[in-house]
């Protein structure tokens, strides 16, 4: 990570200082420009992520912009200047498999380089969930710091996440933000880290204020403007979060995920055409709230 001199990053009311509490994420493209796969493992152990700049083809980034941009304008969410109308509508295209697994789409999360990608990196044959979490971001759209683990942990503890930037997401768009450190947290992993959503109808989201994260767990944050094309990928430890998105223009990004196809896959995000059955089957369970729970353990 390195440091700059730039304004304080706003992470919605929040302010946080680069250098002191806020970092820019080392880019690793150039280990994989070298084939280096050998210190990208070990990066990714070390760090908990790899931030890897212009991993897709910035031109296949941008038809894929273009397909949900149009989707949301026949949705009615944008002005005519390609600005965020007035509904201010976040837009979760995860069952919508017409968008979210278009031909635009699956070039990325599917495409020839990601695939070669994630075979060398794991050391084999890979597969990636049905499911693909394909989101627009309005404004003050955000999602709070969690594990993925506990929404997708079942099956082999290997997998990855890669979050790609489909759109120019700057610092006021809301960009994904690591909790430093936060993979090697024995305490969060044993408690919170072993939660199953679905199965323990735990709250999934550890913390929403990011204040919290930073003062009171003692983790720095690690982010950057990403660009069309830039990817996030971690393990399913590594706590992560978005900030608010405080532009008038959407922030979209897509979620998926990535194991050896010979290791046990977690069977909620796995069926043809939208199948799969995803979190919160059981959604009329009273979900046990995340204070509640952090009292239980201690933290």
């Amino acid at each position: 990570m390195t440091t700059t001199t730039r304004a304080p990053f706003r992470f919605g009311e929040a302010q946080f200082e680069w250098g002191e509490e806020v970092f820019a994420l080392q880019d690793s493209s150039p280990l994989v420009h070298d084939g280096n796969f050998d210190a990208l493992r070990a990066r990714l152990q070390n760090d908990g992520f790899l931030f890897i700049r212009g991993f897709h083809p910035r031109n296949l980034a941008q038809k894929a912009e273009a397909w949900v941009l149009e989707a949301i304008r026949e949705r009615g969410g944008l002005n005519a200047d390609g600005t965020i109308s007035d509904k201010n509508l976040t837009f979760a295209f995860f069952r919508d498999t017409a968008i979210s697994h278009a031909p635009e789409i699956l070039a990325l999360t599917d495409g020839g380089h990601t695939f070669s990608f994630y075979e060398q990196l794991l050391g084999g044959d890979v597969l990636t969930f049905d499911k693909r979490w394909l989101r627009a971001m309005a404004q003050g759209g955000n999602n709070g710091f969690h594990y993925d683990k506990v929404y997708v942990g079942r099956g082999t503890p290997n997998k990855l996440t890669m979050w790609s930037a489909i759109s120019d997401i700057p610092l006021e768009r809301g960009p994904l933000v690591m909790a430093l450190g936060s993979h090697q947290d024995e305490r969060l992993k044993s408690t919170y880290g072993a939660t199953d959503v679905d199965r323990d109808a735990a709250d999934p989201v550890f913390s929403t204020d990011p204040r919290e994260i930073v003062d009171y767990f003692g983790f720095k944050l690690g982010t950057t403007n990403f660009e069309p094309g830039d990817v996030l990928i971690f393990p399913m430890l590594s706590m992560h979060s978005s900030a608010p998105n405080l532009d008038n223009y959407y922030r979209i990004s897509i979620d998926t995920r990535y194991q050896l196809a010979s290791e046990e896959t977690d069977p909620r995000f796995f069926g043809e055409n939208g199948t799969w059955q995803g979190n919160f089957a059981n959604k009329d369970r009273p979900i046990t709230p995340i204070a509640e729970l952090k009292k239980q353990w201690g933290l």
